[in-house]
């Protein structure tokens, strides 16, 4: 992940064995980095043991000791914290188990009734707004997280090769980053693992706005 963020010509600032407070300390200290104001975006890979909402840290023995909550990679590097990053896109990927179950397959039924869908309609009444003198952003926006797993499930990763879902990332940038956008590139890693029972990456938490492109060699 190192050597491919920086071919894509970014600074890459890597961590190591961190407890809780470290993780922390180090993110802070990262958006606090005036390099952001004239970046075009950052990266924040995480990669540890974890829990449904949360990281264990280099000491952590169980879900409430040396524990790091993912909510505050968001609090740290969002519109209020980090303005440098404002209206940039910060991309998140976290390799990390959020459970101990075991992933799965079911069969498709295809030809089982479909759920109703429900839709918002707007009544007959017109409702008037006014515009704000004052511009303003939300405060948690241009966001895009991709775990490796789905909520209550474990991630895999092998002996010799490392992370499956890291690796199919790495390999899917180097593909089709030429000529698509990081969200497009995202689902043809979702679909690597469509037919793989081990594990299923999700999209947490994304607020991308526009569409964001690496163009490698640029």
């Amino acid at each position: 992940m190192t050597l491919l963020l920086e071919d894509l010509g970014y600074i890459v600032e890597k961590e190591t064995n961190l407890n809780s407070q470290g993780i922390t300390t180090c993110l802070k200290r990262f958006a606090a980095r005036e390099e952001h104001k004239a970046s075009d975006g950052m990266f924040v890979v995480l990669m540890s043991h974890g829990h449904q909402d949360s990281l264990c840290g280099v000491h952590s023995k169980d879900k409430q000791s040396d524990i790091f909550s993912i909510k505050t990679v968001f609090s740290t590097f969002n519109n209020e914290n980090c303005p440098a990053l404002r209206g940039k896109p910060k991309v998140v990927i976290i390799q990390a188990c959020r459970g101990e179950q075991r992933g799965y397959m079911i069969e498709n039924m295809e030809d089982s009734a479909k759920s109703a869908a429900a839709f918002l309609q707007s009544d007959s009444h017109t409702v008037q707004f006014e515009t704000d003198a004052v511009k303003r952003v939300h405060v948690e926006s241009d966001f895009i997280c991709l775990y490796s797993t789905t909520p209550d499930h474990v991630s895999w990763r092998h002996p010799e090769t490392g992370s499956l879902f890291i690796s199919q990332i790495i390999e899917n940038i180097k593909k089709h980053a030429w000529n698509r956008n990081l969200e497009e590139v995202f689902r043809k890693v979702l679909q690597h693992f469509a037919n793989n029972p081990c594990q299923m990456p999700s999209k947490d938490r994304t607020t991308l706005i526009k569409k964001f492109y690496l163009f490698p060699g640029h």
